[in-house]
C-alpha cells in the first residue's frame, strides 16, 4: 500500500462480456478498429505501469470518443481518475456506469471510495452498504464502511466492521491497522499503541504502520517513543516536523476537528487508514 489517501490503492476489476459467433466474417473496418483499440489499451496499460497516469487517461478518453458505451474502458478511466486523485471526475464516470448496472458491486465500490476521498462519509457509507447487501462477505466493502464510520465518529461501529472483515481474512494487516487507528481517532491512544505494536515490526509490517504507531505515541505525549519509532523510516528533519505536528494536535480539544485534520486532505503527518482491495 502506498502512502496515498486511505492508501487508495485501487485494483478495480473491469466489466467483461462475450459475444456469440454469428457465422459471418468480420468486416475489414471492424478488424481495423478492434486492432487499433487493442493497441491503444496496451499503450494505456504500459503508461499506467510506468506511472504516466495522464497519458493513460488520454488514451481511454480517445477510445470513449469513438464508443461512449464501452463500459470496460469507462471503468478503467474511473479507476485511473481516482488513482490520480480526481475524485469528482471518477464519480461522474462511476455514476454513468451505475445507471447501466445499478447492482454492480465494483461500481458501487468505486463510488464509495471516491466519496471517501472527498470526505463524504455519509454518502460513501450508502454505497458500501449496498455492496454488503449484495455480498455480506465483501471484505473491501466492510473495510470501506468501517472507514466511513470512523470518519463520521462512529468508532465502535467501525471496529465491529473491521472485526467482521477480519473473521473472513484474519491475517489482513491493513484491517488490523484500521482497527488500531479507530482507537486513536477516539482518543484512546494507549489501546491504539497496544494494537499497533502487535503489527508494526513483523515481516509484513510497513513504514506506514510504524508511522501510525509513532503518531499514537506522539498524541499520547510520549515524545521520546514517537521520535524513536518515527526515526526508523524518516530523516531527522521530517521526524522533528512530525513531532511538532503531534504537539499541535494535542492542544486541540475538539475530537471532530482532530478527526478532520487526520482524515481530511492528506498531510505528510496524518495516519494512514488502509483500504482493502
Amino acid at each position: 500500500m502506498s502512502m496515498a489517501r486511505f492508501t487508495c490503492l485501487l485494483l478495480l476489476l473491469v466489466l467483461s462480456g462475450c459475444m456469440l459467433p454469428t457465422g459471418k466474417l468480420a468486416s475489414p473496418d471492424f478488424l481495423k478498429e478492434t486492432t487499433a483499440r487493442g493497441q491503444a489499451l496496451k499503450i494505456a496499460e504500459i503508461s499506467v505501469k510506468t506511472g504516466n497516469i495522464a497519458a493513460a487517461i488520454d488514451v481511454y478518453q480517445k477510445i470513449l470518443e469513438k464508443d461512449p458505451t464501452d463500459t470496460d474502458t469507462l471503468y478503467k478511466l474511473g479507476a485511473l481518475y481516482l488513482q490520480a486523485g480526481a475524485a469528482i471526475e471518477a464519480i461522474e464516470i462511476f455514476e454513468r456506469l451505475e445507471q447501466e448496472t445499478p447492482e454492480d458491486s465494483k461500481v458501487l465500490m468505486g463510488l464509495g471510495r471516491a466519496n471517501l476521498f472527498l470526505y463524504r462519509p455519509a454518502i460513501a457509507a450508502l454505497y458500501f452498504e449496498k455492496s454488503i447487501d449484495l455480498d455480506a462477505d465483501h471484505v473491501a466493502a466492510l473495510s470501506g464502511f468501517g472507514i466511513s464510520s470512523d470518519m463520521a465518529g462512529r468508532h465502535a461501529m467501525a471496529r465491529s466492521l473491521y472485526l467482521q472483515a477480519l473473521l473472513l481474512t484474519p491475517k489482513d494487516i491493513g484491517l488490523k491497522n484500521n482497527f488500531a487507528l479507530s482507537f486513536l481517532m477516539e482518543g484512546d491512544y494507549e489501546t491504539a499503541i497496544t494494537h499497533l505494536n502487535e503489527i508494526a515490526f513483523g515481516d509484513d509490517a510497513t513504514a506506514v504502520i510504524r508511522q501510525n504507531l509513532a503518531m499514537a505515541y506522539g498524541l499520547k505525549g510520549d515524545r521520546e517513543a514517537a521520535s524513536r519509532i518515527s526515526g526508523l523510516d524518516l530523516d531527522p528533519a521530517t521526524v522533528e516536523n512530525n513531532l511538532r505536528y503531534y504537539e499541535l494536535l494535542r492542544r486541540i480539544d475538539d475530537k471532530d476537528s482532530i478527526r478532520r485534520l487526520l482524515l481530511g486532505p492528506r498531510t505528510p503527518y496524518a495516519p494512514q487508514l488502509e483500504e482493502v482491495s
